[in-house]
């Protein structure tokens, strides 16, 4: 069954893009190519498909409108007819970033990895300032494992967008995965800034910091992830062990039995370890 999908703030930006960007063909544009993408940016697929096909009839060479139809197709839940439009696209015009960079949306969504990872790269060869180019590569490559590449792009992104906080938070979680831990530790930061609600950015930062055995500002962090609302056992339970680190007995027993109650693995272990009569 095929699905009809909404379009995405990333995918809005896309067909805006679509409309300004200067790496596409220059044509005289047909009210009937107008209509299509009036109709694409207000989810209206159907009617959009209809007119990119009436623009393509008039004109079989019209690479844009090639593009937009598999946008279209795309969002109506037919990928593969979608990637054969961008195909056509890119065929028609070589050096048309944006179809490329559509493509590779549409092969990391079909779960096609490297094929996605060599059209975000020819989208990033046209234009090296492409910034989500690198960001969805970065994602390609993680995917795969390859976490050092997935660093590089994020900072080729970072560099072009130092105000999208998400991007630190992947490049933290790969710093962390490659055990450059200092490293990870300057990302979570960064995030934070952005973002000082993030709780998975505190309780992160706080294992890393238990792994570095600065078990204070461990607690701390896991403090903070907990104040902002989480009730997690594994939080509870970690808390607890950074405060026997720490000699803050009271505080860690409370926090084992916390765990216990929220179902926390390990935690009736500590309590008679650490909290029992002889303690």
């Amino acid at each position: 069954m095929k699905k009809s999908t909404k379009p995405t703030f990333f995918t809005i930006i896309i067909l805006l893009l679509m409309l300004s960007c200067k790496h596409q063909v220059v044509y005289q544009s047909s009210n009937t190519e107008m209509n299509a993408y009036d109709y694409a940016l207000s989810a209206d697929f159907d009617n959009s498909k209809k007119e990119f096909e009436k623009s393509i009839a008039k004109n079989p060479k019209n690479a844009n409108s090639y593009y937009g139809l598999g946008y279209s197709y795309f969002y109506s839940g037919d990928i593969d007819k979608a990637i054969k439009y961008l195909d056509r696209a890119v065929e028609i015009n070589p050096d048309f970033t944006m179809a490329y960079y559509a493509k590779g949306e549409m092969e990391s969504f079909k779960g096609e990895t490297q094929e996605a990872i060599v059209d975000f790269t020819a989208a990033i060869d046209l234009k090296n300032d492409f910034a989500y180019a690198y960001y969805h590569r970065s994602i390609e490559f993680a995917s795969v494992g390859n976490h050092k590449k997935a660093i590089d792009d994020l900072d080729s992104f970072i560099k072009l967008r130092p105000d999208f906080s998400l991007a630190y938070y992947a490049r933290a979680t790969y710093k962390n995965i490659e055990g450059d831990l200092p490293g990870a530790i300057d990302d979570y930061s960064s995030l934070l800034k952005l973002d000082p609600k993030h709780i998975n950015g505190y309780y992160n930062r706080g294992m890393i910091y238990g792994r570095m055995k600065k078990y204070q500002l461990a607690v701390d962090d896991l403090t903070k992830a907990i104040n902002l609302g989480t009730d997690n056992g594994g939080i509870y339970l970690n808390r607890g062990i950074y405060e026997y680190y720490t000699n803050q007995k009271a505080q860690e027993c409370d926090d084992f039995n916390k765990a216990k109650s929220l179902g926390a693995d390990k935690a009736d272990e500590y309590i008679a370890k650490y909290c029992g009569s002889s303690k």
